[in-house]
């Protein structure tokens, strides 16, 4: 069998165990599959713990890499943990508002990573509606040890140019920029996504791949 060029994983996924999503488990991964998907992460807010039945649910899905992480609020924006287990973790942050420095670095010890969600803003000059203009969260400027933000949420597929300025901003600030849909219906799940050119089949192996850069996002 010829060895897969690239691996599609959407990093950015919400259940019913959120507490603020419809989407079933089961019909999640069948949707992850149906889109073509090579894996998913369960980031579910506030908690790590709340993932926790995803765990049983690898069994019936031997083809589809189920990760588990974590979606929390910080006074620099909402974060995406990765790379870190329940007993080490222990819910560390539910229900508070989180300093996101001392987040990244708490995370960094452990052996994680964590990036920002969707780090964007509209501008205050911006006016009506359709005349929108955006930019870069500046909550996230002054982050130390940022190894990556995601440039591509599934939720802003309406406006295209936030993936650009998020883009930019990570390039030129030589970080990594990531891809998650933020479903929390199983028809979004996929709809951004992150391609990486080397398999990644444990948290270990994800948080290796955030690391090297070695990926870019990606839209339906």
């Amino acid at each position: 069998m010829a060895r897969k060029q690239t691996f599609r994983i959407d990093l950015h996924v919400h259940s019913i165990y959120s507490g603020e999503s419809l989407a079933d488990p089961r019909d999640i991964l069948e949707a992850a599959l149906e889109k073509g998907l090579d894996g998913i992460c369960i980031t579910e807010h506030e908690s790590m713990y709340a993932s926790r039945p995803f765990e049983e649910l690898r069994k019936d899905y031997p083809s589809l890499v189920i990760l588990r992480g974590v979606e929390l609020s910080t006074d620099a924006g909402h974060m995406l943990v990765y790379g870190i287990d329940d007993t080490e973790w222990n819910d560390w942050g539910k229900y508070k508002m989180c300093n996101g420095q001392e987040l990244i670095d708490r995370v960094r010890k452990l052996g994680g990573i964590a990036i920002p969600a969707h780090p964007w803003q509209v501008m205050e000059s911006s006016g009506s509606q359709e005349g929108l203009q955006f930019t870069v969260d500046e909550r996230i400027t002054a982050l130390s040890n940022l190894a990556a933000i995601e440039v591509c949420n599934g939720k802003q597929l309406g406006h295209p140019v936030i993936c650009e300025i998020l883009g930019a901003f990570a390039k030129q600030n030589g970080i990594g920029g990531i891809g998650g849909s933020d479903a929390h219906t199983p028809e979004n799940v996929g709809n951004a996504y992150t391609v990486f050119r080397a398999p990644v089949y444990s948290s270990r192996d994800l948080v290796r791949a955030l690391l090297s850069k070695v990926y870019y996002p990606q839209t339906l």
